[in-house]
């Protein structure tokens, strides 16, 4: 039997809800425990993140409900571990599962932001999608993400996207980035194949990342920065680059933390 008691603390970065579980839990149990907490509780959670010891290196190690990769949920740990040690400001470095190295952030409790260096995608590539026609995909490790640009974001074309995906990819999660270029606004909708939830998220760290690296493929250097909106606020992102390389990706913004909380399930 699962133990049914949990300290959780709940984060909101641009209100893409993550609970993140400081017990103990053996990996086995992430789905079920995920699951239960974003069915059965009041957060409106999006996403759950199981804290850990750090294996890489790092300060925090956080395994995320089906080792996916996510940037917000990575920049949120960087806050808590950084005010459960009282960092008023300055670098975190943070493990998340779908990276293969520790991601630094950088954190500033009294302003309550925190900006990550994100992961270099491994590239673009294009995906025909039956129905809709062909589209980006920006490959990042633990995660893909289409970019979608003037398409309507329904169930039922993330649906297509959706076996479009399962059929060249065997990825983690997935997410498709709904995208208006006039308005700089995505509709970040992902999926996550261990707990088999999709959600159409308020705000998508690694989504802004996709989004930043497909509009930054002309930059040959220099440095472009991007406000990119979502349905629950705005991420700050730029992207450094040299020789038509990417050298840096990051991604920031305000974090709400809440106290720690003691939940039954």
């Amino acid at each position: 039997m699962h133990e049914n008691k949990y300290n959780i603390v709940v984060a909101n970065p641009a209100n893409n809800i993550t609970v993140f579980v400081l017990d103990y839990i053996e990996r086995e149990d992430y789905k079920y425990i995920a699951k239960d907490i974003l069915e059965n509780t009041d957060f409106n959670a999006e996403q759950v993140g199981f804290v850990k010891e750090p294996i890489m290196g790092g300060d925090v190690r956080l395994e995320m409900m089906g080792g996916e990769f996510c940037g917000n949920a990575s920049r949120s740990i960087g806050m808590l571990f950084a005010r459960q040690n009282n960092i008023e400001s300055g670098n975190v470095l943070v493990e998340i599962t779908g990276s293969d190295r520790p991601l630094n952030t950088k954190v500033d409790l009294e302003n309550e932001t925190s900006e990550i260096d994100m992961p270099i995608p491994k590239g673009i590539e294009s995906i025909n999608v039956s129905g809709l026609g062909k589209f980006p995909i920006v490959l990042i490790d633990g995660i893909n993400h289409i970019i979608a640009e003037s398409v309507d974001a329904t169930d039922e074309n993330f649906e297509k996207f959706k076996k479009a995906v399962y059929e060249n990819y065997d990825i983690e999660a997935f997410g498709v980035m709904f995208f208006d270029k006039e308005k700089n606004c995505i509709i970040p909708a992902v999926y996550v194949k261990d707990t088999d939830t999709t959600f159409f998220e308020s705000s998508c760290g690694s989504g802004t990342l996709a989004t930043v690296t497909y509009l930054g493929q002309d930059l040959k250097d220099g440095v472009l920065k991007f406000d990119i909106k979502q349905p629950g606020g705005t991420i700050a992102s730029q992207i450094y680059k040299e020789n038509g390389e990417i050298k840096k990706i990051t991604i920031g913004g305000v974090v709400k933390l809440s106290d720690k909380l003691e939940i039954e399930l």
